[in-house]
């Protein structure tokens, strides 16, 4: 049995103490979504912080929300009696937000209204709605107008959910740098290129 207990008080966003290392972020998207959420619903979910005031859970919520209301909006945290190991703090953040987090059911979510979902942050792929042919266009990108070698058009049939998969790889190679040494200016073809430069090393085949 663990050792640990929480009590339920209130707190000043100023007197927050964020982690350093925490390695959860937010898009601009999603921080205006966040800041509605307060505005219409208050504050549902509590700030998790342990002695001292340091945050354990509740970094974005604390970023946002004093950005757009300052540091003396008072919120509800809940505190824990005693500090937490630098182990204890990982396994709560990967638990609080993957490991324990489950899934969505596509399946009963097709009852609801999709224009409110596409509003409040679902994507078309994850809803089953195919992108149309420009937007897939802009997505991968196309091919260079005039001569065309040495570039090469290739096409890819994918499920509805790989869609989205595809989409966050090509978002994280991206993220990994400059494509410096490509002779394509198509950022699409330099991410997936630098993907499968990964997978074949990774696998001794590089």
């Amino acid at each position: 049995m663990t050792d640990l207990t929480w009590t339920n008080e209130t707190r000043r966003l100023g007197d927050l103490v964020p982690w350093p290392r925490n390695p959860r972020q937010i898009g601009d998207a999603e921080a205006e979504r966040l800041k509605q959420s307060r505005e219409r619903f208050e504050q549902p979910q509590v700030i998790v912080i342990g002695p001292g005031d340091v945050v354990y859970d509740g970094h974005q919520r604390l970023k946002v929300w004093a950005d757009e209301w300052g540091p003396d909006l008072e919120v509800a945290v809940r505190v824990s009696s005693r500090a937490l190991t630098e182990s204890e703090r990982e396994q709560l953040t990967v638990w609080l937000h993957r490991g324990t987090a489950g899934e969505w059911d596509f399946e009963a979510l097709k009852g609801w209204d999709t224009d409110r979902l596409l509003e409040w942050g679902f994507e078309e792929g994850e809803l089953g709605i195919m992108p149309n042919d420009t937007e897939w266009a802009d997505a991968f990108g196309s091919v260079p107008d005039g001569d065309r070698a040495p570039f090469q058009q290739m096409t890819f049939t994918l499920h509805d959910l790989q869609v989205e998969q595809v989409k966050r790889v090509l978002g994280v190679s991206k993220g990994l740098g400059e494509f410096v040494d490509s002779p394509n200016e198509n950022s699409n073809g330099n991410a997936l290129a630098r993907v499968c430069e990964t997978f074949l090393t990774d696998n001794g085949q590089g």
